[in-house]
């Protein structure tokens, strides 16, 4: 061990610490080329902003189907779901891909 020693003394240990390597400053990070917002994120912005100025449509969709189930009328059709399903998911049901 670096720094420690032994000594006649009772406790039989000293310790000196030494420093293990010279401390460098800091270096100040450079500054930025430039600060500003993307296009990506002006066109994400832009997005948001349309979705959030859309008219609330599927309240009344989600109030009819609601009402549907209550009733008894809801009948979904199970081929339908799963093929709007691969639709939306990107799969080809033919297998072509």
């Amino acid at each position: 061990m670096t720094g420690v020693r032994r000594t006649g003394a009772t406790r039989g240990v000293s310790f000196e610490p030494t420093p293990l390597r010279a401390v460098r400053p800091a270096v100040a990070p450079e500054p930025a080329d430039r600060a500003g917002i993307t296009e990506d994120a002006r066109e994400l912005a832009r997005a948001l902003q349309a979705v959030q100025d859309a008219p609330e449509v599927r309240e009344l969709r989600v109030a009819a189907l609601r009402r549907a189930i209550a009733e008894g009328r809801y009948a979904p059709d199970p081929r339908e779901i799963a093929r709007k399903l691969m639709e939306r998911g990107g799969f080809d049901m033919e297998g072509d891909r």
